[in-house]
């Protein structure tokens, strides 16, 4: 199936605080074009992602959590569509060369953070999606007189 007709294009946003997932979640419903699905349970985000996992293009996870850690759970989302783009979010310093050099994610980005920024970010990801979302193909009118 061609990914471009396949609307909308998935997001998940994984952070064991649920109200910090809900509210990411409701900032990143603003992208057109998307549905934004928030987890507390990366292992559950990771089932979603397996079973969905033709339709996502994003997902932006949270390092620390009680199950799994973010690289944890993003190298194993890589493992099931190399496709989907993956974004690890933190509140600890990360200056470890493993998370910046990490071919498991493709952004970082440090707590606290803006939910304008989250949303500029995530769609950079998204953009070519929503192009298709946004500029609809044109009809030309005939006149028949």
């Amino acid at each position: 199936m061609d990914r471009q007709n396949n609307f909308p294009v998935f997001i998940a946003i994984v952070d064991d605080e649920p109200d910090l997932a809900y509210l990411f979640r409701d900032a990143l419903s603003e992208i057109p074009g998307t549905r934004v699905f928030a987890f507390s349970d990366p292992l559950l985000a990771l089932e979603h992602v397996r079973t969905n996992s033709e339709n996502y293009q994003c997902v932006v996870s949270d390092y620390r959590m009680p199950s799994i850690t973010g690289i944890e759970l993003l190298t194993k989302i890589k493992e099931v569509n190399p496709g989907i783009k993956r974004i690890l979010i933190s509140a600890f310093d990360l200056q470890d060369e493993v998370f910046k050099n990490s071919e498991y994610i493709d952004e970082f980005l440090p707590k606290p953070i803006t939910m304008v920024a989250m949303i500029e970010h995530v769609k950079k990801h998204v953009k070519h999606m929503m192009k298709e979302v946004e500029e609809p193909p044109r009809i030309k009118l005939i006149s028949l007189r």
